[in-house]
C-alpha cells in the first residue's frame, strides 16, 4: 500500500504514472490557500495538492483517493489532461498552416529588437539583442500573414448572423479555441490553422452564436446546430485532434480523421496511435479532477 509519512512532509513517493508513453513522477504539495485537494498534470509531472491546514489522516486519505482517481483517468481519458498550449516552432521546420507550405528560418540580427515576417515561402525569424522566443515570433508572423483569411472567414459566416462585429484577430496565447467579447470582438486560436478547416468553421459559428446568446443555453446550441448540424460530432473530434496537433508539413496527412476516431478502437487508443507518429506532449495540461466531467 502506498503510504504517507506522519511528519510534516510525505516520505514515500508514489509510483510514476504513464502519460502518452512517458512516466510522470508524482509530486504532493501542501498548499495554504485551498480547501479541497485536487490532482492535475502540470510541467511534466502529476501534481497532487492538499490543504496544508488539515490533520494528517485527512491528508493521507485525500492523497490516496486522488492518486487512484488520476491513475484511472490518465488511462481512460488521457486527452483530457492535454492543454491547449501554444505551438512550438524551430529553425528549418517545414510547416503548412492553412495548407500553405512554409519553412521556418531563424537568423541572428544586429538590431536590438527581434522581428519576424512571412516572405518568399519562409517564416523569417530575426533574433536581436532582446533574444525573444522563436516560437512566439514565428507565431506572430503566421498570425499576421493569415489575418485577412480569418477575417474573411468570420465575415462570410456573419453574413448569415448579421451581427455588428468588433475586431477580428488570431491569438497564439488563447487557451481556448475562440472567444467573443461583450463588444463582439472575435478571437481565433492560431492552432486552428493547422487542422481541418471544418474545425475553424465550427469555432467561428460558435463564437458568432455568442453575439446572439452569451450563455451556453439550449437556445445557444440551437443556433449553432442551425448552421453546423453535426456540431456534436465535430466537438468530440476537436477534443482529440487538438491533443495531437503537429505543425510539420510532412505530418499533416497523419492528423486524426473522423473515420479513425469512429473505428473499433476507443478514442484514447486513437490518440495514442497517432501520438506514436509524433512527439509526445510535454504534460503541460492543467485540467484537474475537480472539474473533470
Amino acid at each position: 500500500m502506498l503510504g504517507i509519512n506522519s511528519g510534516k512532509s510525505f516520505a514515500k513517493k508514489f509510483e510514476p504514472l504513464e502519460f502518452y508513453g512517458k512516466m510522470l513522477d508524482v509530486e504532493i504539495v501542501e498548499a495554504n490557500k485551498i480547501r479541497n485537494g485536487y490532482a492535475s498534470v502540470k510541467n511534466g509531472r502529476v501534481l497532487i495538492r492538499v490543504p496544508k491546514h488539515c490533520n494528517m489522516r485527512s491528508k493521507e486519505r485525500m492523497v490516496e483517493e486522488l492518486y487512484t482517481k488520476i491513475s484511472i483517468s490518465l488511462k481512460r481519458r488521457p486527452q483530457s489532461f492535454v492543454s491547449n498550449a501554444p505551438l512550438k516552432f524551430y529553425d528549418g521546420e517545414k510547416i503548412a498552416p492553412n495548407g500553405e507550405e512554409l519553412v521556418v528560418e531563424v537568423r541572428n540580427s544586429a538590431y536590438k529588437h527581434s522581428s519576424s515576417r512571412v516572405r518568399g515561402g519562409k517564416v523569417i525569424v530575426s533574433i536581436g539583442a532582446d533574444k525573444k522566443d522563436i516560437s512566439e515570433l514565428a507565431s506572430k508572423a503566421i498570425a499576421r500573414h493569415f489575418e485577412g483569411y480569418i477575417e474573411s472567414n468570420v465575415k462570410l459566416w456573419n453574413e448569415r448572423f448579421k451581427s455588428e462585429l468588433g475586431s477580428i484577430r488570431i491569438s497564439r496565447g488563447l487557451t481556448i479555441w475562440g472567444s467573443c467579447s461583450p463588444k463582439n470582438n472575435i478571437t481565433i486560436n492560431l492552432r486552428l490553422l493547422f487542422i481541418d478547416k471544418k474545425f475553424l468553421d465550427y469555432v467561428v459559428v460558435h463564437e458568432l452564436s455568442h453575439t446572439k446568446v452569451r450563455s451556453h443555453s439550449k437556445r445557444f446550441w440551437r443556433i449553432v446546430e442551425k448552421y453546423i448540424p453535426e456540431y456534436r460530432k465535430i466537438r468530440r473530434e476537436l477534443k482529440l485532434v487538438g491533443a495531437v496537433i503537429d505543425t510539420e508539413a510532412n505530418l499533416q496527412n497523419q492528423a486524426i480523421k473522423p473515420a479513425e476516431v469512429e473505428a473499433n478502437q476507443t478514442p484514447e487508443q486513437n490518440v495514442l496511435l497517432n501520438m506514436e507518429k509524433k512527439s509526445a506532449p510535454t504534460g503541460e495540461g492543467q485540467r484537474t479532477l475537480e472539474n473533470f466531467s
